[in-house]
C-alpha cells in the first residue's frame, strides 16, 4: 500500500539526516519496513527488532484498549503463537516459514478485525 502523509520533521532529527546525509524520506521507509509481528516474534535473538519494539511500546502509551476488541486479539494472538510454534516443531529453526505462517494469521486477524469494524457501522449508524 503507498499513501502520503504529512508529519513534522524534529529539528534532532532533521539534525542527524543533514549530518549523516540520510534523506528523511529513506530513514522512515526503512523503519517501517522493520515493524513485523513475524519477524519480531520468529528472531527473538535479532538485533533489528527496535521498531517493532518501539510499536510495541507505543501501544502501551496510547490507550489502545477503546479502539481494540480484547477478545479477538486475544484469539488471535494464540493463533498467531500456535502457528509459530507449530512451524518451528515442523521446520526446525527455519524462520521464513514462520515468518509465512505468521503473516497468514495476522491477515486472518485484520480481516476479523475489519468485519468486525463493518458490523459496528452497520449496526450502529
Amino acid at each position: 500500500m503507498k499513501t502520503s502523509i504529512n508529519i513534522n520533521l524534529p529539528e534532532d532529527f532533521t539534525t542527524l539526516c543533514t549530518i549523516y546525509q540520510i534523506n528523511p524520506e529513506t530513514f522512515i521507509q526503512a523503519f517501517i519496513e522493520e515493524v513485523s509481528f513475524p519477524k519480531f516474534y520468529s528472531r527473538p535473538t535479532a538485533t533489528d527488532r527496535w521498531a517493532t519494539f518501539f510499536f510495541l511500546n507505543l501501544l502501551r502509551k496510547v490507550d489502545v484498549s477503546i479502539h481494540i476488541n480484547q477478545e479477538l486479539e486475544d484469539e488471535y494472538v494464540n493463533k498467531f503463537n500456535t502457528a509459530l510454534q507449530s512451524s518451528f516443531d515442523r521446520n526446525g529453526s527455519d524462520k521464513t516459514a514462520a515468518q509465512s505462517a505468521g503473516r497468514s494469521v495476522m491477515k486472518d486477524w485484520m480481516k476479523a478485525v475489519v468485519a468486525e469494524r463493518a458490523r459496528y457501522l452497520t449496526d450502529y449508524l
